[in-house]
């Protein structure tokens, strides 16, 4: 994924490109390294993402800023709700553990204040497989015995039947944005927006995405 992901910047017009696999809780990067740290939807993918925002609040320069999304709980509830066959709550399972309410309240307790800014979607999912590929794919779902999997097979084509296709409103494009005025460890000085110098080419950013 990583070699990817730098094979695609590398068609753009940055001056060079550098890509490494580390652990977000310990980044392999001296303090201040960055202009801008960008972590798309992968906070809930963390054991503890109170440790991953502050090493990426440690690697911020000064006047730097960390931009990052999550998905609300709310998020899909309509294709969550054909999952309770499985026995899970008819919501998105990552909300529960980095959601738009737990993201800006670790956000401020390391930044001092953030913005959020939300981006309301429908999604139109043409094809019934897709949402049982999606939901069987991790557990409960992908543990289900055969009668709930019958079930929710049944369940899944009812709802297509209904409407020929599944919409499901998405709210996983909220941004929580936070610039950092100096490093971590001093007075909290720190301002809301994207400050600083991403995208200079004497700058250096870092990523992360799931």
């Amino acid at each position: 994924m990583v070699q990817e992901a730098v094979d695609r910047c590398r068609l753009l017009p940055f001056r060079s490109v550098l890509g490494q696999q580390a652990d977000a809780s310990i980044l392999p990067f001296e303090d201040g390294s960055f202009d801008a740290v960008i972590a798309m939807h992968m906070f809930y993918h963390l054991p503890d993402p109170a440790a991953g925002i502050a090493e990426m609040a440690r690697v911020l320069k000064p006047g730097g800023f960390l931009a990052g999304t999550t998905n609300g709980a709310g998020s899909l509830g309509q294709m969550y709700e054909l999952a309770t066959v499985f026995g899970s709550p008819p919501s998105d399972p990552v909300a529960a553990a980095f959601g738009l309410d737990t993201a800006e309240r670790l956000m401020q307790a390391q930044f001092g204040s953030v913005t959020m800014a939300q981006h309301p979607a429908i999604l139109r999912i043409m094809e019934p497989e897709d949402v049982f590929l999606a939901l069987t794919s991790y557990p409960p779902g992908d543990q289900a015995s055969e009668p709930q999997l019958t079930e929710f097979r049944a369940a899944i084509a009812d709802a297509f039947q209904r409407g020929g296709v599944l919409e499901v409103e998405k709210q996983c494009a909220a941004r929580p944005l936070a610039a950092v005025d100096r490093w971590p460890g001093g007075p909290a000085r720190d301002r809301a927006g994207a400050a600083g110098g991403a995208g200079q080419s004497e700058g250096r950013q870092t990523g992360s995405g799931g």
